[in-house]
């Protein structure tokens, strides 16, 4: 069957599809827009309509089974909703202190990195500066994996320091 065919034996019945889905939602714009994606589908699987069969129970399953999934869908978006969005939660949390935060100044911070060992200072200083590591063990003539450890060490003497 055509989506011509279709639409035109179908508009005959609008009536009673219209009562059928204000019977299911319950509410005229509700019922307006089941209708309006039931019969979107209806056009869209045209193909699937077996012909000789019971057109308006075909239509009137796509529209009740529209119904079921949307409604199944709102449930869903309703219970995460619930699940996930406290809206009075987040008034009431506490600040956090944040462990990256200090009350050193810039100046501070570096005459504590000048304080570190040279060999180490160093390699912090390029990394620090956006240099790869790969990079910086050429610069200081060592293995990549010896330019990591010192970065490595100078941000543990960095961190103990600024602890204390």
């Amino acid at each position: 069957m055509t989506p011509h065919e279709i639409n035109r034996l179908s508009n005959r019945f609008y009536p009673e599809y219209r009562s059928f889905a204000l019977n299911l939602t319950r509410d005229e714009e509700s019922a307006a827009d089941l209708l309006q994606e039931a019969i979107y589908l209806v056009l869209k699987n045209h193909e699937r309509f077996t012909k000789g069969t019971n057109l308006q129970a075909w239509i009137k399953t796509i529209i009740r089974n529209t119904f079921i999934s949307g409604y199944r869908k709102n449930k869903r978006r309703q219970e995460i909703t619930e699940e996930h969005l406290h809206p009075n939660d987040w008034m009431n949390k506490t600040i956090a202190n944040n462990p990256a935060e200090s009350s050193l100044g810039a100046e501070e911070i570096m005459k504590r990195i000048e304080a570190l060992p040279e060999i180490y200072r160093r390699a912090f200083l390029l990394h620090y500066n956006g240099i790869k590591y790969k990079d910086i063990a050429v610069l200081t003539s060592v293995p990549v994996g010896t330019a990591k450890s010192r970065v490595w060490t100078a941000r543990n003497l960095l961190r103990e320091q600024i602890v204390r």
